[in-house]
This record gives structure tokens, C-alpha cells and sequence, in this order.
């Protein structure tokens, strides 16, 4: 957006409140001019130009932070001097309740300021790089298809439909494609490529992240929670650091989830491969950066363990922009290693492509709908029928997707057991340059404390994200940013207790409800003082822990205090925290009633449907969790191949059987049956398609011609679109036409339940055809009675699908019997 749009969008009063805001948050200091307006209208066209469903409420939220002033002051924040305005803001910048509104507002106001030429010429940042190599084109190119610029609706047919192009689903498509079968990945975001993984790093939140980088949980505090939506999926803005899932986590699964097999050791084949692909190695020292030094130095005053983390970027010049997409394509994220492999081996990738509904026939997962998202004009609209639907989302929007389409939720925990490994970070000053935007952002890590599930890693975020995330205003503040090549930056995260939970919110989102147990307060205070100590042993100066309370730390006393005080007393809210990881929202496991997927993938409820993203990780890792995903994904590979395979010899041997039928018809009746225990009325739905090797006017002299059904149930709180076998007999010539169903099937939990109706017709095919009395049966033992109906709503898809072959057919299909 231009200036003169921010300007447009801007009133004289908004834009004088919040130069006033500006003026009291980052005072003028050596290396800052004072603000003006141009500074307002760069802070107004970066809210509006890369956030635009958040500008309006960006400048809300300055009218109610300039009001927040009344109780203080009994002055709006913009009417005060500037030495008291100073003074009000820096006090509503440490309250419990404010603190949040004033980081909001100034947020962007200190990025810009941070972006000024004489801040950036003083410190040394900002200097562009080596210009962009030339892409490279490839014939498989031809395979990405942006379905925003098709301007028709279209319908293919493949193997697999895979939904989402990061860990969970780029890995399963490369293999199935490489072993021959047609697959097709959609992908809701764009297809970028290293030419526009440039410019200021806000520029490139915009493109590559989902809501602009703003999503969140709600609860006893705010966590932003980044998600990328772009070919790759988060990989292609993530840090690159690569972990096994720890032999403790898969030892849980075992014993907590019923996953006998995986654990310690099962997994090694596929993190093996996963690796190679990547390129996985240590960091290497040249591009570690400074930040390396400080934190070995401390750490070995301390006696704790600690070195360079794994990462997957073979050939990383540090550029330290890996969050914002690799300008290089060093890191390997999926958008430049299982993306083209699968595409060099024949899939096809539709990006711009939103998937709206899970297609299903007979109880089976067979494809999806998509609508473009991005372009002008009217939506297209794109069919993909398949014989298996992978779903790989991620942990927030596979659910949501299942949730909309009412599927895979007879368990009720779809959105629930949501994990996402809560993060911090401290800002500490050093004596000597540390420069931490000259390395790799995340590239060090301690370990010491990764059995207590606080891991440390870190390094840098661009200068002027950091000069925003400092946590302080006024001239604080602009002292700070003068000192930012003397700040060293360091992060951890913890494996958390908590549990959050993923449901639909208003106009089709995600709303994302997250409490911060209170064991986890505790422990985020602790790892700030073993971060605040291992700056100290460093040799810092002053440490600035993410926190409203004890927010600057000058010694070991404070360290002390924090520890002392700290622990008990502060709360969710005084926290200033990040989370990277969600997991665990349709969790893998062994039981139908506590898991959504089980050991292979596979829904429960929905065959054909397998989820392969973090939602169906149960539970934290502790560790980066990329590589878990990358490797269950291609272990559910050969579980969808064989999934593909059966479905080919289904349909083989179903077409044969059909093609061989004299009677074919689909029919549907629906009705309740009361509850023998409790009288309690279950909705009941039967979907069959009946087929017989006979001729009609047979049926009608024959005493019990038998029809095969084939098709799903329903039975509520038993079963949700089971498939189902069984048998129709049709006695035409009793006193009474009748028809006699029996149809049995399975629940979730595998216990053989059965289905027999009668229906009684005075005139054959006549009056009584359209009632089913039932009777429902567990194991043998009668559980429910009641009535059943074919509803006349039905009967254009029953003429639809009804077939009688001729008697010339019958004559070269049927053998001839031995008296004929």
C-alpha cells in the first residue's frame, strides 16, 4: 500500500493521536531523529498494506490506549507533555492489563523507527546481499497449476489426493508418486520461489503466513502461533532445526496410546532417509554467529551441556531470514526437496486451492472439492475423485476441515488435546558486539535441561523484529536500539502439560483455546533464570527476560529474586510467549473412542480417510518436530498404497459382480429404534445397493429370491457410515408380499452388530414398501426396535440407479440348467 493510501485511510485526528504515541514511544536519541508524520504514514501503510483485516482495529486500539491514560493521568495520553507522556506510557507498558495494548500499538510504529537509514547506517544491518541466483525450469513445472487463474470449473480423477504441501503431505505424495501412482497435492497457500523470499521481513509475513502471521490462542494469555500457508506449508518459514522424536516420547505412545509399533527404534529407518533427503548436519561454526560463543561460554561456566543444533540448510550463507523463506533455497524445506520430486515423478500441484468438503461414496473417503482463493472474479471450483484422501493440513486446520464436514468425530476428540510447545526468549547485554543478525537466527541450542521438557535454542530474529520485541518504550527503548549490536538473543520452549482445544469460530476460522497450565508458569520463570544465569556467566550486564514483571535483570540478585518471588506469584498473563508446534488435534492411537486415526493413519470412522500432519502426533515432543512428521509421513505411504491397491481390486471385483447382476438399485431408508434399557430413540440410516443374478419376472413367481446388499449404516452412538454386507430376500408370492433385510456390520470397536427388517406389501412393489420394521442386535443380544422408512424424497435416485437386464443378456450370462 502507498502512502498516500495510508494516509487516505488515515483521519487528521487518528494520525496526530498516533504521532503523539510515537513521539512518547520511541523518543529521539543519538542515533534516532524525533518522529514524524512520515514515520505515522510507514507504520499506517505497513498495518494496512500487509495486515489489512487488522488495520482498523490497530487504530482502535490507539484511541484506547491514548484513553488508558485517564485513570493515570486524568488526561488522554495525547493531551500530556511529552515528559509525562514518556513517563504514563512506560508505567502502562508494565501493568498487567495494559501491557498488551501498548505492545500492539507501538509494535509497529518501533519496526519502522528500527528501519530508519541513519539507525540502520550506525549499526551495521541492512546491507542487501549477493543478487539471486537464476531459477532453474524444469518440464515438471508444467505440473504446478495455480488454480486462482483457471477461470472454469474442472474434475480430475487420481490415486491419492493429498491436502497440504509441508511435513505431513509433501513426503507421502514423493513416494507414492515415485512408486507409479497418480497422486495430486493442494495447497490452499501460493507457490513461491526464492525471488520472493526478499525484502523486509514483514513483507514476506505477509506473503507466506497464514492471517499474516497473527494467529493466536485464546486463554488465560494471548500466544501468537505462526502458521505458514504457501507451498511447503511452515517448513518454508520455519528455522530448519532438525530432532528425532526422543526414545522417551515413543516409549509414551506405546504405553499411553496403544502404538506398539512405534516405539523406540521403529522409526529409525524412516529418520534415517528423512535425513538424507534434507541433508541433516550440525550447524557448522562459520555461520553459528556470535550468539554460539556467548552461550558455550556461559554454558561451560555453568557445567551445562550444549552445542551447534542439526539443521537441514547444506550450503547456508546466513543470511538469517530462514523464517521468512530461504532467499538461497539452502534449507531444504519441503517447497524445494519432496514438493519437486514429486511433481519429476508425475503429480500434479494445484496452489490458490482451499479444500472445502471431503467427498465420500458408499461410506468411503473418494476425493475433494477446492475453490480458488486470490484470484479475481468468481471462485473455480475444482473436483478431485480419488481412492484415498490424505488430509494434512496441519494441527489447527485439519480438524477445523473435519469439523465442517461433520466426519471422522464419533471419538468427539477432533480439536482437542491441542499441545504447542509454549516459547520464550531474553534479550541480554553484552559487553562486547554480538551482531546477531551475521548468523543463522536459530543455530545453538543447550541441552542440559531437556528431561525436565525446557529446551533452550535460539539465536537472532532481523533487527528490526527485534527491535520490536524488546518489550520496552520510551527512552528505554531508543537506549536499547542504540545497544542493539551489544544484545545477545537467546530463546527455549518447553514440552508442555497444558492442552488446548480447536473449534470452528464465527465466518468459517479457526478459534484456538489455550490455557497456560499453571506448572508451566513455573517452569517458563525457571528457564528464564537458568537463561538469565548463563548470560550472566557469559559476562552480560543487564538481561531482559520476556516478562511484564522483573522485565530487566542486573545481576544475580535479580536472578535470585525472580526465582524466589517470581515462582508462585507471576501468572500466564505477565509472560511474553510464542509457539511454533501445534499437535495432536486428531490423534493417532489404538482406541476408537479416545483417538481419531489409528496406528496406520487411517480415520476410524471414514475408511479411505488418513491424516498424516502434526494433529495426528499425540501429544508434545519436546524437540522440533518436523522430522517426526516428515518420517510418520512416509511411513503412511505403503498404509495408503495399500489402501489405493485393495480399492483397485474392490472396484475390479465390484464391476464384475454388477456387470453379471439382472436387478441392481441404490436405496436409503431412515428411521429410530427405541432402546430396549433405556427407551432412548436412536436415528438410524441404512444406505445399500441391492444386486441379484435373476430375471424380474423370476423374482415375482420364485418363493425367496436373495439379493446382495452392499453399502454404510449409521446408528447413533454406535456407528457413523460403517460399511455394511448383507442380504435382501424378496417372497413375492406370499399371502403377504414380503421382504426380509439382514445386514450386519461392525462398530468402532469392533463388536458384530446386525440389522434384520421385515417389510409386508399387499401388492408387490406396492402399498407397505416404504416401511421397515427393525430390530437392532450386539453380539447376538436384541438391543433396539422401531420402524424404519423409504422416503419418497429418495425415490428419483432409486429410479436413478435401478436396472433390469433383458432376457438376451440373462441368456449369455446365466448358464443353461441341467433340465432346460
Amino acid at each position: 500500500m502507498s502512502h498516500d493510501i495510508a494516509q487516505a485511510a488515515l483521519s487528521p485526528r487518528e494520525r496526530w493521536r498516533l504521532l503523539r504515541i510515537a513521539e512518547a514511544a520511541t523518543p529521539e536519541g543519538p542515533l534516532l531523529p524525533p518522529p514524524s508524520g512520515d514515520c505515522v504514514e510507514r507504520a499506517a501503510s505497513l498495518v494496512a498494506g500487509h495486515l489489512p483485516h487488522a488495520f482498523e482495529g490497530w487504530k482502535l486500539l490507539a484511541r484506547v490506549l491514548d484513553d488508558a491514560a485517564l485513570p493515570v493521568a486524568g488526561r488522554p495520553l495525547s493531551r500530556l507533555p511529552l515528559p509525562r507522556r514518556i513517563e504514563v506510557l512506560e508505567a502502562l507498558a508494565e501493568g498487567a492489563t495494559t501491557s498488551w495494548l501498548v505492545r500492539a500499538v507501538t509494535a509497529p510504529i518501533e519496526l519502522v523507527r528500527a528501519e530508519e537509514p541513519g539507525v540502520q547506517r550506525a549499526l551495521g544491518y541492512g546491507a542487501s546481499h549477493a543478487p539471486i541466483a537464476r531459477i532453474e525450469r524444469h518440464a515438471f513445472d508444467a505440473n504446478r497449476i495455480d488454480l486462482a487463474s483457471i477461470d472454469e470449473d474442472r474434475e480430475i480423477e487420481v490415486d491419492v489426493v493429498v491436502v497440504g504441501t509441508g511435513a505431513g503431505g509433501a513426503p507421502l505424495a514423493a513416494v507414492l508418486a515415485e512408486r507409479g501412482h497418480g497422486v495430486a497435492m493442494l495447497e490452499e497457500g501460493g507457490d513461491f520461489t526464492r525471488r520472493d523470499f526478499v525484502g523486509r521481513a514483514v513483507e514476506r509475513q505477509a506473503l507466506l503466513y497464514r492471517d499474516a502471521g497473527l494467529t493466536h490462542t485464546i486463554g488465560n494469555t494471548l500466544i501468537p502461533l505462526p502458521l505458514g500457508k504457501t507451498v511447503g506449508g511452515t517448513t518454508t518459514i520455519n528455522s530448519g532445526t532438525c530432532y528425532r522424536t526422543p526414545e522417551d516420547v515413543q516409549r509414551r505412545w506405546v504405553l499411553e496410546e496403544g502404538l506398539s509399533t512405534l516405539g523406540p527404534g521403529s522409526l529409525d529407518p524412516y529418520f534415517e532417509h528423512v535425513e538424507r533427503e534434507l541433508s541433516v548436519a550440525p550447524c557448522p561454526p562459520s555461520i553459528v554467529g556470535k550468539i554460539g560463543e556467548v552461550i558455550a561460554r556461559g554454558a561451560d561456566a555453568l557445567g551445562y551441556a550444549h552445542g551447534p543444533l542439526h539443521r537441514n540448510a547444506p550450503g547456508c550463507d546466513a543470511q538469517a531470514t530462514c523464517c521468512f523463506g530461504c532467499p538461497t533455497d539452502a534449507k531444504r524445506s519441503t517447497n524445494v526437496s519432496y514438493v519437486p520430486r514429486a511433481l519429476r515423478a508425475g503429480a500434479v500441484l494445484y496452489h490458490h486451492a482451499k479444500v472445502t468438503r471431503i467427498v465420500r461414496e458408499r461410506g468411503r473417503a473418494a476425493g475433494v472439492e477446492a475453490i480458488s482463493v486470490g484470484g479475481e472474479g468468481r471462485p473455480s471450483r475444482l473436483v478431485v475423485r480419488a481412492k484415498a484422501v490424505v488430509l494434512a493440513c496441519g494441527a489447527i486446520h485439519t480438524p477445523l476441515l473435519l469439523l465442517e464436514n461433520g466426519l471422522a468425530n464419533s471419538s468427539g476428540e477432533v480439536g482437542r488435546n491441542l499441545s504447542i510447545h509454549p516459547a520464550g526468549y531474553a534479550f541480554a547485554r553484552m559487553p562486547e558486539p554480538v551482531r546477531g543478525w551475521e548468523g543463522v537466527p536459530q543455530s545453538y541450542a543447550i541441552e542440559e535441561f531437556a528431561a525436565l521438557g525446557i529446551r533452550f535454542e535460539g539465536g537472532y530474529p532481523p533487527p528490526p523484529v527485534a527491535a520490536a520485541a524488546l518489550g520496552s518504550v520510551g527512552r528505554r527503548w531508543t537506549e536499547q536500539l542504540g545497544a542493539l549490536d551489544h544484545m545477545a538473543f537467546f530463546g527455549f520452549m518447553l514440552r508442555d502439560t497444558g492442552r488446548g482445544r480447536v473449534t470452528r469460530a464465527g465466518g468459517g476460522g479457526a478459534r484456538i483455546r489455550y490455557d497456560l497450565s499453571s506448572e508451566d508458569v513455573r517452569r517458563v520463570v525457571r528457564a528464564q533464570a537458568i537463561l538469565a544465569r548463563v548470560f550472566f556467566a557469559a559476562g552480560a550486564t543487564e538481561v531482559l527476560p520476556g516478562m511484564t514483571r522483573f522485565a530487566r535483570l542486573r545481576g544475580l540478585d535479580d536472578v535470585e529474586r525472580l526465582e524466589t518471588r517470581g515462582i508462585g506469584t507471576l501468572r500466564a498473563h505477565h509472560l511474553a510467549l510464542t509457539a511454533y508446534h501445534p499437535l495432536g488435534t486428531c490423534r493417532m492411537g489404538a482406541s476408537s473412542t479416545r483417538h481419531v486415526v489409528g496406528p496406520e493413519h487411517e480415520s476410524f470412522d471414514v475408511p479411505g480417510l488418513f491424516i498424516t500432519d502434526g494433529s495426528a502426533v499425540p501429544g508434545p515432543l519436546g524437540v522440533n518436530p518436523q522430522i517426526t512428521i516428515m518420517a510418520l509421513s512416509e511411513r503412511a505411504a505403503g498404509y495408503v498404497e495399500r489402501c489405493v491397491v485393495e480399492r483397485e481390486r474392490g472396484h475390479a471385483r465390484r464391476a464384475e459382480r454388477l456387470t453379471k447382476r439382472a436387478i441392481v438399485f441404490d436405496e436409503t431408508m431412515r428411521g429410530r429404534c427405541v432402546r430396549a434399557a433405556d427407551e432412548r430413540a436412536l436415528a438410524v440410516t441404512l444406505t445399500v445397493t441391492a444386486s441379484a443374478h435373476t430375471r424380474l419376472n423370476d423374482a415375482w413367481r420364485a418363493r425367496g429370491v436373495v439379493l446382495e446388499l452392499e453399502g454404510t449404516i449409521t446408528v447413533e452412538d454406535v456407528a457413523i457410515e460403517r460399511p455394511c454386507v448383507g442380504t435382501l430376500t424378496m417372497r413375492p408370492a406370499e399371502e403377504r408380499g414380503t421382504l426380509l433385510y439382514d445386514v450386519s456390520f461392525a462398530d468402532a470397536t469392533g463388536a458384530r452388530w446386525s440389522l434384520r427388517g421385515e417389510k409386508h406389501a399387499r401388492l408387490f412393489l406396492g402399498l407397505g414398501m416404504t416401511r421397515l420394521h427393525t430390530e437392532l442386535r450386539r453380539e447376538g443380544e436384541l438391543v433396539a426396535e422401531g420402524l424404519l422408512r423409504f422416503a419418497l424424497r429418495d425415490l428419483p435416485s432409486w429410479l436413478a440407479t435401478f436396472r433390469v437386464a433383458t432376457a438376451d443378456v440373462l441368456a449369455e450370462q446365466v448358464p443353461a440348467s441341467p433340465g432346460a
